[in-house]
């Protein structure tokens, strides 16, 4: 699989560093949101390669990208507001590179918050997967997910987390997907926050249902 490097803008302006994959036949495409930027998140995180080594071949374009401050993308990192303009901003690119197809967004921890947050703004996205998200946000590190009667959007929501996530709270996440009409919430048994061992399985369920909406 040979991605491709793509130079998205973030909203205000940044410079960021990006790579695409193409599958052989365009079905749809997908952004993906890396986990923490000062806790050594990138968009070469193992799982979201795993994530990406999943969907390609089964018709979804998958862009990754760097937040400001991470790799050689400008700017410098914060607790997630400022990456949602790089969300954005890579989704724009997205947009314009793999037109009239769906287009879906998954993030994995604080990406996975970057990802929920999005929503409200960019009415076009047909489907979300917040992979192990912290739902309260932890001063100073990262900023809660919206309550779920603050969020407006109606886009599909899916929530995944491992029963041994010993780093965010599983019951926050399953009472946040639970009172949101449009999210529906999977735990895989014997995964921790990392899902080591347990990439084809993750890859399989974020799969699945994205396959939903091609």
């Amino acid at each position: 699989m040979t991605a491709r490097p793509i130079e998205p803008r973030s909203l205000d302006g940044l410079a960021l560093e990006a790579e695409i994959d193409f599958p052989p036949t365009l079905g749809g495409s997908v952004l993906v949101c890396h986990p923490h930027p000062q806790m050594g998140g990138t968009m070469n995180a193992p799982l979201l390669l795993a994530l990406r080594d999943a969907l390609v071949p089964r018709g979804w374009a998958v862009l990754r990208f760097n937040y400001r401050g991470i790799g050689r993308s400008e700017g410098t990192s914060g607790t997630g507001g400022s990456e949602e303009a790089d969300a954005r901003g890579a989704l724009e690119r997205l947009r314009l590179t793999c037109p009239n197809v769906p287009l879906a967004v998954v993030g994995w921890s604080f990406g996975a918050g970057v990802a929920v947050r999005i929503l409200d703004d960019e009415p076009g996205i047909e489907a979300c997967v917040a992979i192990a998200p912290s739902v309260g946000g932890k001063e100073g590190v990262t900023i809660p997910l919206p309550r779920p009667g603050e969020l407006r959007a109606h886009t599909p929501i899916l929530v995944v987390c491992g029963d041994g996530d010993d780093v965010i709270s599983l019951d926050d996440a399953r009472a946040w997907s639970d009172a949101v009409p449009t999210a529906s919430y999977v735990e895989l048994p014997g995964a921790n926050h990392l899902f080591w061992g347990q990439y084809e399985k993750l890859g399989g369920t974020v799969a699945s249902f994205l396959d939903g909406f091609l």
